[in-house]
């Protein structure tokens, strides 16, 4: 397919943009939330670290048991709509939630407040994020666009949110959950009008499975006999989940390095802006990039980016380092994410896309979270930030290169090597010019 014509299929393509938008609105609220929510705990709720990792361990806890019931059920469902009504009309219900329930929960009770806090937010957020990328990947193979593509969307939208939510956290934090539940209603909008099931061809040939039985339980079961889910899950636990217990309190660390804590918050949320557009950037060029080098290097690439922010942030000594540590974050999500749908496209059967996206990724990560976020919540009250990092970026670097060695595919050079060994005439392609992505 010629670029022009590439082009004239996406702009005629209304699930593009329809998903496209409800990416926009969904990562919209959930950056009014996920980014600032360890200094709401904190500032607003007089949290503790520890009392803090105790309700990032619930909402991993709850996420836990939600994501192993979505899997299969997304799967189930198809592109039925069913569990994506239910997540939207819980997110309505956003701003009455952290207002008048949460807030004095937390205040009364920690551990009352972080079971009703757990359950709602690793429902609509830690679950139901990871079941929304699983279903709009289903719509993008079944309408012919790239999921990395649409996917730029959320990243825009977090960007947005970020500066906004920076600005409003210092004059009323309540407007910020007042505005996501507005949101939160055009997402319903877009999902009402959203067409995702017409039976096109890719969608008859993705169901069957080439031929094969359509999915069901037994099946999926079967998925856990395989090593290659194994070592997939080795990764995500060893990097990605380590990754993301040393982000959940990353925004504390970032603004201790400022004057005042509103300095802080504020520069966090144009970083945070800078850093999602960068994003959005990456993501729209990463199934171009992931197409040359591999899904399995897409997977090896995060999680060196992964490790140098962890360490290098166990070495920060100004605020320009850790704004330069932060960015970094931009840079990883596009690889981890595109390539890890585009991983588990390639070595496992795409109708189990969803049951191993959600249980080989998300379930197994936060069932990690769920023990690491209270351990690590503990070792940054004992030993401070600095000296957890340094712990916890060795862990991940560790089993990065453990992962180059188990995750299934070969290495960039190993593909070229076996080129050269079939064909001598075979000479190294030139890097090509990412500005220029072919469709």
């Amino acid at each position: 397919m010629s670029k022009a014509n590439a082009v004239q299929s996406y702009l005629r393509n209304n699930n593009f943009w329809l998903f496209g938008l409800f990416f926009f609105f969904y990562f919209f609220i959930m950056a009014s939330y996920y980014p600032f929510f360890p200094i709401w705990l904190h500032d607003i709720n007089n949290l503790s670290k520890t009392d803090t990792g105790i309700v990032f361990g619930s909402i991993s806890l709850f996420a836990l048991a939600f994501q192993p019931i979505m899997g299969p059920l997304s799967d189930k469902l198809g592109l039925r709509k069913t569990l994506m009504w239910i997540i939207v009309g819980l997110l309505v219900l956003f701003a009455p939630f952290f207002i008048y329930v949460f807030s004095p929960l937390l205040k009364y009770n920690i551990f009352i407040g972080a079971i009703v806090g757990g359950c709602y937010l690793g429902f609509v957020f830690t679950g139901g994020s990871h079941a929304i990328e699983a279903y709009i990947e289903k719509v993008s193979r079944h309408s012919n666009f790239e999921y990395g593509r649409v996917r730029m969307f959320g990243c825009i939208g977090w960007a947005l949110c970020a500066t906004m939510v920076g600005i409003l956290y210092t004059v009323n934090n309540q407007l910020i959950f007042w505005m996501a539940s507005g949101c939160a209603l055009i997402l319903a909008v877009l999902l009402f009008f959203a067409r995702p099931d017409r039976q096109s061809t890719a969608f008859v040939v993705d169901t069957l499975g080439a031929n094969k039985a359509v999915f069901n339980l037994k099946n999926a079961l079967a998925l856990l006999r395989k090593r290659e889910l194994w070592f997939f899950v080795m990764y995500i636990v060893g990097v990605a989940c380590i990754y993301d217990v040393f982000d959940q309190q990353f925004a504390n660390f970032f603004t201790s390095f400022f004057a005042t804590k509103q300095q802080g918050t504020e520069i966090f949320g144009f970083v945070t802006t800078g850093g999602e557009i960068l994003n959005a950037t990456v993501m729209f060029f990463a199934p171009v990039i992931i197409a040359r080098i591999g899904s399995k290097n897409a997977l090896l690439l995060a999680g060196t980016i992964m490790s140098v922010r962890i360490l290098g942030s166990a070495f920060a000594t100004t605020a320009t380092q850790v704004v330069f540590l932060k960015m970094l974050h931009m840079f990883e999500v596009p690889f981890l994410l595109v390539g890890s749908f585009k991983y588990i496209t390639q070595v496992f059967e795409v109708r189990f896309s969803a049951t191993v996206y959600l249980i080989g990724f998300c379930f197994s990560k936060q069932l990690s979270m769920m023990f690491m976020s209270v351990f690590a919540g503990r070792m940054y009250d004992s030993m401070g930030y600095q000296d957890t990092y340094m712990v916890l970026g060795v862990i991940v670097l560790s089993f990065t290169l453990i992962s180059a060695f188990t995750l299934s595919g070969r290495s960039a050079v190993a593909n070229l090597a076996s080129r050269l060994k079939e064909d001598p005439s075979v000479t190294p392609p030139a890097p090509p010019p990412v500005s220029q992505p072919q469709s």
